[in-house]
Protein backbone atom coordinates (compact mmCIF):
# COMPACT_ATOMS: atom_id res chain seq x y z
CA UNK A 1 0.00 0.00 0.00
CA UNK A 2 1.53 3.34 -0.88
CA UNK A 3 2.33 6.21 1.93
CA UNK A 4 -1.14 7.28 2.88
CA UNK A 5 -1.92 11.10 3.53
CA UNK A 6 -4.35 12.16 6.25
CA UNK A 7 -6.55 13.34 3.72
CA UNK A 8 -6.98 9.99 2.20
CA UNK A 9 -7.36 8.33 5.52
CA UNK A 10 -10.27 10.64 6.53
CA UNK A 11 -12.10 10.27 3.49
CA UNK A 12 -11.71 6.21 3.94
CA UNK A 13 -13.11 6.95 7.75
CA UNK A 14 -16.06 9.04 5.65
CA UNK A 15 -17.24 6.34 3.75
CA UNK A 16 -17.41 3.92 6.62
CA UNK A 17 -19.84 6.13 8.08
CA UNK A 18 -23.46 4.73 7.50
CA UNK A 19 -25.79 8.13 7.99
CA UNK A 20 -23.08 10.61 6.23
CA UNK A 21 -25.10 12.29 3.56
CA UNK A 22 -22.11 12.56 1.39
CA UNK A 23 -18.54 13.11 0.88
CA UNK A 24 -16.69 16.14 1.03
CA UNK A 25 -14.17 15.68 -2.17
CA UNK A 26 -14.48 12.29 -4.29
CA UNK A 27 -11.06 10.96 -4.58
CA UNK A 28 -9.31 10.30 -7.85
CA UNK A 29 -9.07 7.53 -9.25
CA UNK A 30 -5.12 6.92 -8.54
CA UNK A 31 -6.52 6.50 -4.53
CA UNK A 32 -9.17 4.65 -5.03
CA UNK A 33 -6.84 1.43 -4.90
CA UNK A 34 -5.63 3.03 -1.77
CA UNK A 35 -9.34 3.03 -0.15
CA UNK A 36 -9.86 -0.41 -1.64
CA UNK A 37 -6.87 -1.65 0.16
CA UNK A 38 -8.14 -0.31 3.49
CA UNK A 39 -12.01 -1.49 2.77
CA UNK A 40 -9.67 -5.50 2.47
CA UNK A 41 -8.17 -5.05 5.62
CA UNK A 42 -11.18 -3.80 7.17
CA UNK A 43 -13.41 -6.03 6.31
CA UNK A 44 -15.82 -3.54 4.38
CA UNK A 45 -15.70 -3.95 0.91
CA UNK A 46 -18.98 -4.97 0.16
CA UNK A 47 -20.56 -2.27 2.32
CA UNK A 48 -18.71 0.48 0.75
CA UNK A 49 -19.96 -0.65 -2.57
CA UNK A 50 -23.47 -0.26 -1.57
CA UNK A 51 -22.95 2.93 0.32
CA UNK A 52 -20.87 4.52 -2.32
CA UNK A 53 -23.58 4.04 -4.87
CA UNK A 54 -26.56 4.96 -1.84
CA UNK A 55 -24.48 7.97 -2.36
CA UNK A 56 -23.98 8.52 -5.99
CA UNK A 57 -20.34 7.99 -6.08
CA UNK A 58 -18.99 6.95 -9.44
CA UNK A 59 -16.22 4.20 -8.82
CA UNK A 60 -13.63 3.41 -11.19
CA UNK A 61 -14.71 0.91 -13.54
CA UNK A 62 -12.58 -1.88 -12.85
CA UNK A 63 -12.90 -1.04 -9.26
CA UNK A 64 -16.67 -1.56 -9.37
CA UNK A 65 -16.45 -4.77 -10.72
CA UNK A 66 -13.96 -5.84 -7.94
CA UNK A 67 -16.40 -4.52 -5.66
CA UNK A 68 -19.47 -5.84 -7.11
CA UNK A 69 -17.89 -8.94 -6.55
CA UNK A 70 -16.86 -8.91 -3.26
CA UNK A 71 -20.36 -7.65 -2.44
CA UNK A 72 -22.48 -10.96 -4.53
CA UNK A 73 -19.94 -13.37 -2.47
CA UNK A 74 -20.66 -12.17 0.75
CA UNK A 75 -24.57 -12.40 -0.25
CA UNK A 76 -23.94 -15.73 -0.60
CA UNK A 77 -22.10 -16.64 2.45
CA UNK A 78 -24.91 -14.75 4.72
CA UNK A 79 -27.18 -16.91 2.75
CA UNK A 80 -25.51 -19.26 3.83
CA UNK A 81 -24.92 -18.16 7.56
CA UNK A 82 -28.75 -18.03 7.73
CA UNK A 83 -29.30 -21.36 7.09
CA UNK A 84 -26.89 -22.61 9.27
CA UNK A 85 -28.26 -20.58 12.25
CA UNK A 86 -31.64 -21.85 11.97
CA UNK A 87 -29.99 -25.59 11.65
CA UNK A 88 -27.83 -24.61 14.89
CA UNK A 89 -31.01 -23.05 16.75
CA UNK A 90 -32.68 -26.32 15.92
CA UNK A 91 -29.99 -28.65 17.26
CA UNK A 92 -29.18 -26.82 20.77
CA UNK A 93 -33.13 -26.52 21.24
CA UNK A 94 -33.69 -30.19 21.13
CA UNK A 95 -30.96 -30.23 23.84
CA UNK A 96 -31.99 -27.21 26.02
CA UNK A 97 -29.26 -25.45 25.13
CA UNK A 98 -30.09 -21.98 25.15
CA UNK A 99 -27.68 -19.02 22.12
CA UNK A 100 -27.10 -16.07 21.65
CA UNK A 101 -25.76 -14.52 18.60
CA UNK A 102 -22.86 -12.56 18.45
CA UNK A 103 -20.94 -9.89 16.52
CA UNK A 104 -21.17 -10.09 13.44
CA UNK A 105 -24.27 -13.15 12.95
CA UNK A 106 -26.21 -11.11 15.20
CA UNK A 107 -25.47 -7.82 13.63
CA UNK A 108 -27.01 -9.46 10.01
CA UNK A 109 -29.81 -9.74 11.04
CA UNK A 110 -30.62 -6.64 13.16
CA UNK A 111 -28.94 -3.67 11.90
CA UNK A 112 -28.13 -4.02 8.41
CA UNK A 113 -30.59 -2.35 5.73
CA UNK A 114 -29.48 -5.11 2.70
CA UNK A 115 -28.28 -8.69 2.56
CA UNK A 116 -24.17 -8.85 2.25
CA UNK A 117 -23.40 -5.51 4.02
CA UNK A 118 -21.56 -7.19 6.69
CA UNK A 119 -18.21 -9.55 6.24
CA UNK A 120 -17.40 -12.00 8.64
CA UNK A 121 -15.93 -15.55 8.61
CA UNK A 122 -17.65 -17.36 11.45
CA UNK A 123 -20.71 -17.39 13.68
CA UNK A 124 -19.99 -16.62 17.57
CA UNK A 125 -22.45 -17.71 20.08
CA UNK A 126 -22.98 -17.81 23.52
CA UNK A 127 -24.17 -20.44 25.69
CA UNK A 128 -24.28 -21.22 29.13
CA UNK A 129 -21.08 -23.27 30.85
CA UNK A 130 -23.03 -25.93 31.90
CA UNK A 131 -24.23 -26.96 29.10
CA UNK A 132 -20.26 -27.13 27.95
CA UNK A 133 -20.18 -31.30 28.04
CA UNK A 134 -23.61 -31.30 26.39
CA UNK A 135 -23.14 -29.10 23.51
CA UNK A 136 -19.34 -30.62 22.45
CA UNK A 137 -21.51 -34.27 22.62
CA UNK A 138 -24.28 -32.96 20.58
CA UNK A 139 -22.27 -31.08 17.77
CA UNK A 140 -20.04 -33.88 17.55
CA UNK A 141 -22.94 -36.07 16.52
CA UNK A 142 -24.23 -33.75 13.87
CA UNK A 143 -20.96 -34.13 12.42
CA UNK A 144 -18.88 -31.02 13.95
CA UNK A 145 -15.43 -31.48 14.61
CA UNK A 146 -13.51 -29.20 16.83
CA UNK A 147 -10.65 -26.97 14.96
CA UNK A 148 -7.21 -28.59 16.85
CA UNK A 149 -6.25 -25.31 18.25
CA UNK A 150 -5.99 -26.82 21.69
CA UNK A 151 -2.33 -28.59 22.37
CA UNK A 152 -3.84 -30.94 25.34
CA UNK A 153 -7.33 -31.96 26.76
CA UNK A 154 -5.87 -29.84 30.18
CA UNK A 155 -5.74 -27.01 28.01
CA UNK A 156 -9.63 -27.05 26.92
CA UNK A 157 -10.10 -27.40 30.31
CA UNK A 158 -8.31 -23.91 30.92
CA UNK A 159 -9.98 -22.11 28.23
CA UNK A 160 -12.66 -21.13 31.17
CA UNK A 161 -9.83 -18.29 31.60
CA UNK A 162 -10.42 -16.80 27.98
CA UNK A 163 -13.88 -17.63 28.14
CA UNK A 164 -14.36 -19.44 24.76
CA UNK A 165 -14.60 -22.92 23.41
CA UNK A 166 -12.60 -24.57 20.30
CA UNK A 167 -14.53 -23.35 17.18
CA UNK A 168 -16.36 -25.94 15.52
CA UNK A 169 -16.36 -27.19 11.68
CA UNK A 170 -17.86 -28.86 9.09
CA UNK A 171 -17.68 -29.28 5.81
CA UNK A 172 -19.14 -26.59 3.19
CA UNK A 173 -19.97 -24.67 6.67
CA UNK A 174 -18.94 -21.82 8.32
CA UNK A 175 -17.53 -21.86 11.73
CA UNK A 176 -19.07 -22.02 15.15
CA UNK A 177 -16.89 -20.37 17.87
CA UNK A 178 -18.85 -20.87 21.14
CA UNK A 179 -18.22 -18.05 24.26
CA UNK A 180 -19.41 -18.55 27.24
CA UNK A 181 -18.97 -14.96 28.08
CA UNK A 182 -18.71 -11.98 26.31
CA UNK A 183 -16.38 -10.34 28.88
CA UNK A 184 -13.01 -11.84 27.06
CA UNK A 185 -10.36 -12.71 30.35
CA UNK A 186 -10.92 -9.35 32.23
CA UNK A 187 -14.36 -7.82 33.79
CA UNK A 188 -16.71 -8.87 36.58
CA UNK A 189 -18.30 -12.48 34.94
CA UNK A 190 -20.29 -13.09 37.97
CA UNK A 191 -22.14 -9.79 37.62
CA UNK A 192 -21.88 -9.75 33.71
CA UNK A 193 -23.37 -13.20 33.16
CA UNK A 194 -26.92 -13.09 34.90
CA UNK A 195 -27.55 -9.75 33.57
CA UNK A 196 -26.45 -10.94 29.80
CA UNK A 197 -29.01 -13.63 29.85
CA UNK A 198 -32.00 -12.05 31.52
CA UNK A 199 -31.78 -9.13 29.02
CA UNK A 200 -31.17 -11.34 25.82
CA UNK A 201 -33.68 -9.87 22.88
CA UNK A 202 -34.97 -12.38 20.07
CA UNK A 203 -35.80 -11.81 16.50
CA UNK A 204 -37.42 -13.51 13.95
CA UNK A 205 -35.47 -15.50 11.42
CA UNK A 206 -36.33 -18.06 8.90
CA UNK A 207 -39.66 -18.83 11.14
CA UNK A 208 -37.71 -19.04 14.51
CA UNK A 209 -36.88 -17.10 17.35
CA UNK A 210 -33.23 -16.46 17.94
CA UNK A 211 -31.23 -14.96 20.75
CA UNK A 212 -29.37 -11.60 20.98
CA UNK A 213 -27.72 -8.73 23.36
CA UNK A 214 -29.88 -6.62 24.26
CA UNK A 215 -28.47 -3.48 22.46
CA UNK A 216 -26.64 -1.90 25.67
CA UNK A 217 -24.67 -5.31 26.02
CA UNK A 218 -23.77 -5.34 22.23
CA UNK A 219 -22.67 -2.22 22.14
CA UNK A 220 -20.20 -3.17 25.37
CA UNK A 221 -18.88 -6.27 23.48
CA UNK A 222 -18.84 -4.51 20.18
CA UNK A 223 -16.50 -1.87 21.82
CA UNK A 224 -14.30 -4.62 24.15
CA UNK A 225 -14.01 -6.35 20.64
CA UNK A 226 -12.03 -4.03 19.88
CA UNK A 227 -9.87 -2.99 22.36
CA UNK A 228 -8.91 -6.82 22.82
CA UNK A 229 -8.32 -6.65 19.04
CA UNK A 230 -6.01 -3.63 19.23
CA UNK A 231 -4.59 -4.65 22.51
CA UNK A 232 -3.40 -8.47 21.09
CA UNK A 233 -3.47 -7.73 17.48
CA UNK A 234 -2.71 -3.88 17.28
CA UNK A 235 -5.37 -3.53 14.78
CA UNK A 236 -9.38 -2.94 14.85
CA UNK A 237 -11.64 -3.62 12.13
CA UNK A 238 -13.84 -0.97 11.57
CA UNK A 239 -16.49 -3.02 10.33
CA UNK A 240 -17.28 -3.36 13.94
CA UNK A 241 -17.27 -0.07 14.82
CA UNK A 242 -19.90 0.54 12.03
CA UNK A 243 -21.96 -2.12 14.46
CA UNK A 244 -21.65 -0.09 16.38
CA UNK A 245 -22.75 3.29 14.58
CA UNK A 246 -25.68 1.67 13.24
CA UNK A 247 -26.76 0.81 16.87
CA UNK A 248 -26.23 3.72 17.63
CA UNK A 249 -28.46 5.33 14.97
CA UNK A 250 -31.09 3.47 14.74
CA UNK A 251 -32.28 1.71 18.23
CA UNK A 252 -31.17 4.39 20.58
CA UNK A 253 -29.52 4.13 23.64
CA UNK A 254 -29.74 5.25 27.49
CA UNK A 255 -25.97 6.10 27.98
CA UNK A 256 -26.34 6.95 31.48
CA UNK A 257 -27.08 2.86 31.45
CA UNK A 258 -24.30 1.85 29.14
CA UNK A 259 -22.24 3.98 31.46
CA UNK A 260 -23.56 2.12 34.48
CA UNK A 261 -22.90 -1.46 33.12
CA UNK A 262 -19.24 -0.82 31.77
CA UNK A 263 -18.69 0.71 35.26
CA UNK A 264 -20.59 -2.84 37.34
CA UNK A 265 -18.59 -5.14 34.60
CA UNK A 266 -15.52 -3.53 35.35
CA UNK A 267 -14.07 -2.48 32.02
CA UNK A 268 -14.52 1.32 31.86
CA UNK A 269 -10.40 1.13 31.12
CA UNK A 270 -10.82 -1.14 28.18
CA UNK A 271 -13.83 0.90 26.43
CA UNK A 272 -13.48 4.26 27.13
CA UNK A 273 -10.56 4.99 24.34
CA UNK A 274 -12.54 3.52 21.84
CA UNK A 275 -15.72 5.43 22.93
CA UNK A 276 -13.56 8.44 22.15
CA UNK A 277 -12.51 7.69 18.99
CA UNK A 278 -15.63 7.49 17.77
CA UNK A 279 -16.72 10.53 19.28
CA UNK A 280 -13.88 12.07 17.62
CA UNK A 281 -13.82 10.30 13.85
CA UNK A 282 -17.43 9.71 13.73
CA UNK A 283 -19.10 12.71 15.81
CA UNK A 284 -21.16 10.04 17.68
CA UNK A 285 -22.00 12.71 20.42
CA UNK A 286 -21.44 9.69 23.02
CA UNK A 287 -21.40 11.49 27.00
CA UNK A 288 -17.83 10.83 28.76
CA UNK A 289 -16.83 12.14 32.09
CA UNK A 290 -13.31 13.90 32.42
CA UNK A 291 -11.22 13.90 29.49
CA UNK A 292 -10.29 10.07 27.40
CA UNK A 293 -7.75 10.04 25.04
CA UNK A 294 -8.77 8.65 21.36
CA UNK A 295 -7.02 6.56 19.02
CA UNK A 296 -4.40 8.56 16.51
CA UNK A 297 -5.45 8.21 13.16
CA UNK A 298 -2.70 6.63 12.00
CA UNK A 299 -3.68 3.75 14.88
CA UNK A 300 -7.46 3.66 13.80
CA UNK A 301 -6.85 3.00 10.28
CA UNK A 302 -3.27 1.12 9.82
CA UNK A 303 -2.86 -0.49 13.20
CA UNK A 304 0.13 0.43 15.95
CA UNK A 305 2.38 -0.07 13.06
CA UNK A 306 4.68 -2.25 14.58
CA UNK A 307 2.37 -5.24 14.93
CA UNK A 308 5.48 -8.16 14.68
CA UNK A 309 6.76 -5.85 18.26
CA UNK A 310 3.13 -5.94 19.64
CA UNK A 311 3.03 -9.37 19.16
CA UNK A 312 5.90 -10.89 20.24
CA UNK A 313 6.34 -8.93 22.97
CA UNK A 314 3.24 -10.48 24.80
CA UNK A 315 4.79 -13.81 24.83
CA UNK A 316 6.44 -14.55 27.52
CA UNK A 317 4.12 -12.85 29.29
CA UNK A 318 1.34 -15.24 27.81
CA UNK A 319 3.86 -18.11 29.34
CA UNK A 320 3.67 -16.62 32.57
CA UNK A 321 0.04 -16.81 32.72
CA UNK A 322 -0.44 -19.98 31.55
CA UNK A 323 2.08 -21.23 34.21
CA UNK A 324 -0.32 -19.29 36.72
CA UNK A 325 -3.27 -20.84 35.20
CA UNK A 326 -2.10 -24.53 35.29
CA UNK A 327 -2.55 -24.43 39.50
CA UNK A 328 -5.96 -24.27 38.78
CA UNK A 329 -5.80 -28.04 37.17
CA UNK A 330 -6.67 -30.96 39.44
CA UNK A 331 -3.39 -33.02 40.15
CA UNK A 332 0.07 -33.18 39.16
CA UNK A 333 0.07 -35.19 36.69
CA UNK A 334 -2.56 -33.38 34.55
CA UNK A 335 -0.23 -30.22 35.53
CA UNK A 336 3.20 -32.04 34.18
CA UNK A 337 0.85 -33.68 30.83
CA UNK A 338 -0.22 -29.56 30.61
CA UNK A 339 3.45 -28.32 30.30
CA UNK A 340 4.68 -31.02 28.38
CA UNK A 341 2.13 -30.49 25.53
CA UNK A 342 2.94 -26.78 25.51
CA UNK A 343 6.00 -27.82 23.81
CA UNK A 344 4.82 -31.12 22.42
CA UNK A 345 1.63 -30.52 21.37
CA UNK A 346 -1.24 -33.77 20.29
CA UNK A 347 -0.59 -35.05 16.69
CA UNK A 348 -4.10 -32.98 15.75
CA UNK A 349 -2.86 -29.41 16.99
CA UNK A 350 0.23 -30.10 15.06
CA UNK A 351 -0.82 -31.47 11.78
CA UNK A 352 -3.05 -28.65 12.18
CA UNK A 353 -0.83 -26.17 13.10
CA UNK A 354 1.85 -26.38 10.55
CA UNK A 355 -0.99 -28.13 7.86
CA UNK A 356 1.27 -31.34 8.25
CA UNK A 357 -0.64 -33.99 5.58
CA UNK A 358 -2.00 -37.33 7.40
CA UNK A 359 0.78 -39.16 4.96
CA UNK A 360 3.65 -37.16 6.05
CA UNK A 361 5.44 -38.58 9.36
CA UNK A 362 4.87 -36.13 12.10
CA UNK A 363 8.29 -36.43 14.32
CA UNK A 364 10.38 -33.70 12.82
CA UNK A 365 7.98 -31.61 13.37
CA UNK A 366 8.04 -31.99 17.13
CA UNK A 367 11.27 -30.60 16.68
CA UNK A 368 10.75 -27.99 14.75
CA UNK A 369 7.84 -26.95 17.04
CA UNK A 370 10.21 -26.68 19.95
CA UNK A 371 12.52 -24.59 17.51
CA UNK A 372 9.90 -22.51 17.06
CA UNK A 373 8.27 -21.44 20.51
CA UNK A 374 11.78 -21.16 22.18
CA UNK A 375 12.44 -18.77 18.95
CA UNK A 376 8.84 -16.42 19.43
CA UNK A 377 9.63 -16.42 23.86
CA UNK A 378 13.67 -15.37 23.31
CA UNK A 379 12.39 -12.74 20.54
CA UNK A 380 9.05 -11.22 22.94
CA UNK A 381 12.11 -10.73 25.54
CA UNK A 382 14.84 -9.16 23.26
CA UNK A 383 11.39 -6.66 22.25
CA UNK A 384 10.27 -6.01 25.81
CA UNK A 385 13.80 -5.05 26.19
CA UNK A 386 14.07 -3.04 22.64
Amino acid sequence: MTQLTNNLMNTFLDLCDPFRQGISSVPPDEDWNSISELSKLHGVTAFLYYWARSLGIELPEQLNREWLGHYLYQIAEEKKALSQIKELKEILDHEGIPMILLKGASAILRLYPQPGLRTFVDLDILIPADKVSVFKRIMRMKGYKPLATLTSPEDEDLQQFECHLDPFWKEENLMIEPHLSILGAGGNHLVALPEIWEEKEETKSNGIFVGHLSKEHFIIHSFLHCANDLSFYGFIEIKGLIDVLLTLKTRGLDWLKVMDIIQKWGVEKDILPIIATLNRYWKADIPLKGKTESLDLKTLVLGVGYEKKHYYAKIPIGYIKRLFEMRELPDARSRIRYLFHLFFPTQENLRWRYNISSKRSILPYYFFHLLVQCRKFFMGLWYQSS
